[in-house]
């Protein structure tokens, strides 16, 4: 007999269980009943939290999104420079990355249900670019405190989120990353620029 738990508890069991099957078996080859199974419920039972797969993929998306959402938040809404910002979120993806092992390797399943789904894709579009959004706010808090030179704020965005994307890869894929360094040369680079002088002289 199942035992009763309060219902926030139970959804989060059984999101734990999807996501260990999503990551095993891949999206297609997961099924309910190994998921329910997993959590200790009858497949009845998981459909009274969550009508379909669909439905579970979707709540972890939205897990794993309010996760690494706080991270931005918390450095959108320090009071400190735009550089310390930058430093201080760049520190803290790679901190959150390496110490948890599924969310990143959650992030790899959802590129490649994107590239399936369009439903999917949209989805983390708009995740995309809420991200972008925060970061290139930042860009430009640092341009006009002039601590960053005059830059395209949503340029730098792009190419930083796709930085924390490409590490987040490599992480999954059982790369382990040297947070110490990449904290400190890594950052100072991306700050600072790799030419004597910091700048690029265009032809």
């Amino acid at each position: 007999m199942t035992r009763h738990v309060p219902e926030a508890e139970r959804r989060l069991q059984i999101l734990s269980a999807a996501r260990g099957i999503f990551i095993e078996r891949g999206y297609l080859a997961a099924r309910v009943e190994d998921i329910a199974r997993r959590a200790d419920l009858s497949k009845g039972a998981l459909y009274f939290y969550f009508p379909s797969k669909r439905a579970l993929f979707d709540a972890l998306v939205d897990e794993e999104y309010e996760r690494t959402l706080q991270i931005l938040l918390e450095a959108e809404n320090a009071a400190i420079p735009s550089t310390m910002k930058l430093f201080r979120l760049g520190r803290d993806y790679l901190e959150y990355f390496t110490a948890i092992q599924d969310p990143p390797r959650f992030f790899l399943l959802m590129t490649e249900m994107a590239i399936r789904d369009d439903g999917v894709r949209q989805h983390l579009r708009a995740i995309h670019d809420r991200f972008v959004q925060g970061i290139s706010q930042v860009v430009a808090q640092g341009v006009s405190e002039g601590l960053i030179r005059p830059v395209d704020p949503q340029a730098v965005a792009v190419l930083l989120k796709g930085l924390v994307d490409g590490l987040s890869g490599q992480a999954a894929a059982g790369i382990r990353l040297d947070v110490p360094r990449l904290a400190t040369d890594g950052v100072d680079v991306i700050l600072h620029g790799l030419l004597l002088g910091g700048g690029l002289e265009r032809s």
